[in-house]
């Protein structure tokens, strides 16, 4: 088993993850000016803004507790991987390993 083989995929995955949010979160701000613009917006485009929605819920969700919460770096891995076993998704949709371009 190489360690850093494996940080190294994980790290990318992080990363890619990352920049997949940030383009969702552009494609969000673009649907609402045109929605601001026009006063309407297609289903697909409702779909794709609700899901960011709750993406940004969810990294909310998680980030604060890692400023808040003594030793919460240790809980919260713990807390997702029980949550996932109970098919709840605590992670944003880009972080989902069927996301991986």
């Amino acid at each position: 088993m190489n360690v850093e083989k494996t940080l190294e995929e994980h790290a990318h995955h992080f990363l890619l993850s990352i920049k997949i949010e940030y383009n969702g979160d552009k494609e969000a701000v673009s649907i609402i000016q045109k929605y601001i613009k026009e006063g309407k917006i297609s289903d697909e485009e409702d779909h794709i803004l609700k899901t960011q929605l709750m993406d940004s819920l969810k990294i909310i969700g998680i980030g604060i507790p890692f400023v808040l919460i003594p030793g919460a770096s240790i809980l919260m891995p713990i807390l997702i991987k029980v949550a996932d076993m109970h098919n709840i998704e605590l992670m944003p949709s880009a972080f989902n390993d069927g996301n991986k371009s």
